[in-house]
């Protein structure tokens, strides 16, 4: 389920699923309709234990000759709702992205993170390295455990949230406000347009 099968199959597309069902709409798409599945995951500790959870909550990507199995068969999966589709066409990942997406997970999963940070909510953030490397995001809070977090990021052109280890962000400069031309000629006194005279008028 988490391994990307060469050569890859027809095309590969995103499957939108029901909270917490990435696993169950997994399993039902490779058991009830025989189609490869790639949920990508990532580890985190909770309370000394590792455990897997998605790298993006709620999404996960099938591969699928769509002119064999319709669009309403795999909807029609348990935790399934919905293939992402810009329009009416459910939208197409490249392959080289999963594979390439897949190799990053595994490196990810390889390395050590810490969970040391002062960033704030809605501070611009960026992703050192991993899968989602370079990519720009708004830090939302802390998740849990606490050395992971939530950023708010734009994904397959649309917003969605995803948890990383708070070690694999760096923060970005906030844009320096414009600064205000003088307004007084000091002591408070305003300065203000310069009265025509006869000889600016032209009269």
């Amino acid at each position: 389920m988490s391994n990307v099968p060469h050569p890859p199959p027809h095309a590969w597309y995103v499957v939108y699923c029901l909270p917490l069902k990435e696993r169950q709409a997994a399993a039902a798409l490779e058991g009830y309709l025989g189609l490869v599945v790639y949920l990508p995951e990532i580890r985190q500790r909770i309370r000394g234990q590792e455990q897997r959870a998605p790298l993006f909550p709620r999404y996960l990507f099938v591969g699928a000759d769509l002119r064999t199995v319709g669009v309403s068969r795999i909807t029609s999966v348990p935790g399934v709702l919905r293939l992402v589709a810009f329009g009416e066409r459910p939208e197409e990942v490249p392959a080289d992205v999963i594979d390439a997406l897949r190799i990053q997970v595994e490196r990810y999963n390889d390395a050590e993170t810490s969970a040391e940070h002062d960033f704030q909510p809605g501070d611009t953030v960026r992703v050192k390295h991993g899968p989602l490397h370079g990519l720009e995001g708004i830090f939302e809070g802390s998740a849990r455990p606490s050395s992971r977090a939530r950023i708010l990021i734009r994904f397959l052109g649309r917003l969605s949230n995803v948890e990383v280890d708070v070690g694999n962000l760096e923060g970005q400069p906030k844009p320096t406000p414009p600064k205000r031309g003088r307004r007084t000629r000091g002591k408070g006194r305003r300065i203000g347009r310069k009265q025509p005279t006869q000889l600016d008028s032209g009269v």
